[in-house]
């Protein structure tokens, strides 16, 4: 009975200092999946993409401009086919850092087109509401 205690005392110290000394890994490091896959694609071995995230290299890079926001200072997602894609992609935490970036703004003529279809929609939804 003494030595299964002891064993267990022991295996939850080890198994605590482990915990604590292996590093975490943070969620950007994981984001450009297409990179990922080619890379497995291409043959290389969990452990060798194991050790390209702890270096950096799936880190998506990409700077976007200040996110368009509204009059009450909440951001507008303006192009939502493409933040669906994302969250399904890449998860909803990379995609909100995303967002806070700015990728999902629309300009010009891209934007004016998400506008209209926008309004066309709530039209639609006002006269289901009537009937």
């Amino acid at each position: 009975m003494r030595r299964g205690g002891i064993f267990a005392i022991f295996s939850m110290l080890f198994g605590g200092i482990k915990e604590t000394l292996t590093p975490t890994i943070p969620a950007e490091n994981w984001a450009n999946k297409d990179l990922i896959n080619q890379d497995r694609m291409n043959g290389m071995s969990e452990k060798e993409i194991l050790e390209n995230v702890k270096k950096g290299r799936y880190i998506v890079t990409e700077k976007y401009p200040e996110p368009h926001r509204n009059e009450r200072g909440q951001i507008i997602i303006e192009n939502c086919k493409l933040w669906h894609a994302d969250l399904n992609k890449y998860g909803a935490v990379q995609t909100d850092k995303w967002v806070k970036q700015g990728k999902y703004n629309l300009e010009g003529e891209a934007l004016k087109k998400e506008q209209e279809r926008i309004e066309k929609h709530c039209e639609e939804l006002m006269n289901l509401r009537k009937k």
